[in-house]
């Protein structure tokens, strides 16, 4: 509330601690080089769960958190019979990386 109420600027240290970031690097050159390693880390990921992990947490924000949480059993019940999910099982158990088709 300091914030809000007092238009005081903070530092990234400062917003690290208050968990409205996730990471700090000490430049712009490591920033970008970070968000980028995340960037690709998130695009190995299955589309699907993706989507519906952006899903989720945008009704907890539109609607709060008890509506997400309601809806989690649901959600991950209809990922569970993708060919998605078959697949990344499949690759875990094969040793290789996944190849998602959306499906």
């Amino acid at each position: 509330m300091r914030y809000i109420l007092t238009g005081d600027h903070w530092s990234a240290e400062e917003a690290y601690r208050m968990g409205e970031v996730q990471q700090v690097a000490p430049d712009a050159k490591e920033a970008l080089e970070a968000g980028v390693r995340i960037a690709n880390r998130i695009a190995d990921c299955g589309p699907l769960g993706i989507k519906t992990s952006l899903a989720s947490a945008h009704l907890a924000i539109a609607h709060g958190e008890e509506e997400a949480l309601s809806k989690l059993d649901a959600q991950f019940g209809a990922l569970f019979h993708t060919q998605d999910f078959l697949e990344g099982r499949n690759a875990e158990a094969e040793g290789r990386k996944p190849v998602y088709q959306g499906t």
